[in-house]
């Protein structure tokens, strides 16, 4: 029953595409990659999704309510033939009122990038890294720029199948950073010598990365296996590791990767969630480590929070007012 039906007053912000790119710095993307991976730990988060495929389009949505934050809110997208957008819808969990509608496109690789860059400054501290790259494309660039505003980089490489497509990763990272980023034809040479190996493929059921091939790499951060059919790292990797860090628990049994290691034999158990990882001493640099990120839902929803966050500062953005009104109930 409704007692009553009024109109909200508090105005709502939209963050377009131009908006994100112009706030979505690294410093705001560490912070709310931090932020996630704490509250992650403190429990108090509830999440849930659904997927609708229809004859022409499928549509996903993630929810979640972050009470810490006093959050409710969900990441939306939708695809039609070669057609996907992306929003994410914010709330205050104790109101329920209307907080902002944050342009999307970018916040999944933002938010998986960020996450990854948070591991690799823990694990690495102030000291200069070289970073080797195993795929070219966005989720690649957006790791790159990331761990780069993170911690020193003083070069790195880049081994993709298609050579001009890794070719032209090295000549627009190298102007857009200031690093020298190579591009290389093989995957065993990105990963020479180098300490940071950051892997963002769309493999699918084939992986390609043995234990041996990484055994000198001291961090392996693994952003592209997020579903059961995906793989890049062999079992082997995770047995071999010092340390496996997750970014959310669901990676131990979403992840294609996880589930080869768990049937051979790895301890999923062990291993130890982003946010207790970076409540440790940071720059330990003498364990290997993996770090297997799959993203969630409370990483877009913080994400698009600290932006708009930043937005308010800035004044950026179109402010309206709300289009919802408010029932009452009894």
């Amino acid at each position: 029953m409704t007692a009553a039906t009024t109109t909200e007053t508090a105005p709502v912000r939209l963050l377009d595409g131009d908006d994100v790119d112009a706030l979505a710095t690294v410093p705001v993307g560490l912070a709310a990659a931090e932020d996630a991976a704490r509250l992650v730990t403190a429990g108090r988060i509830t999440t849930g999704r659904v997927q609708v495929n229809g004859p022409v389009a499928w549509m996903r949505i993630l929810a979640g309510t972050i009470s810490d934050l006093d959050l409710l809110g969900y990441k939306e997208f939708h695809r039609v033939g070669q057609r996907v957008r992306y929003h994410v819808h914010l709330f205050r969990e104790s109101t329920g009122d209307a907080l902002g509608i944050v342009d999307g496109r970018r916040i999944t690789s933002l938010r998986t990038s960020a996450t990854a860059a948070a591991a690799v400054r823990h694990w690495a501290g102030d000291a200069p890294v070289r970073v080797g790259l195993i795929g070219s494309g966005e989720e690649s660039r957006e790791g790159l720029r990331a761990i780069a505003g993170a911690v020193p980089v003083h070069e790195a490489a880049v081994f993709s199948p298609t050579p001009a497509n890794r070719a032209a990763f090295a000549q627009q990272m190298t102007a857009e950073l200031g690093v020298s980023v190579e591009d290389v034809p093989s995957q065993a040479e990105a990963i020479a010598g180098c300490d940071v190996l950051y892997v963002a493929t769309s493999s699918h059921h084939n992986a390609f990365l043995h234990a041996a091939d990484v055994a000198e790499v001291g961090l392996v951060a693994a952003i592209g296996s997020t579903q059961p059919v995906h793989r890049e790292l062999f079992g082997d990797v995770f047995t071999a590791a010092d340390s496996v860090v997750v970014d959310t628990p669901d990676a131990t049994h979403e992840s294609g990767d996880c589930l080869e290691a768990v049937a051979a034999g790895w301890d999923a158990g062990s291993v130890e969630l982003l946010g207790n990882y970076l409540a440790t001493p940071a720059g330990d640099r003498s364990r290997r480590t993996v770090f297997k990120s799959i993203g969630s839902v409370e990483q877009d929803l913080v994400l698009a929070y600290h932006l708009l966050r930043a937005a308010e500062e800035q004044e950026r953005g179109t402010v309206v007012d709300p289009v919802g009104s408010l029932r009452v109930m009894r």
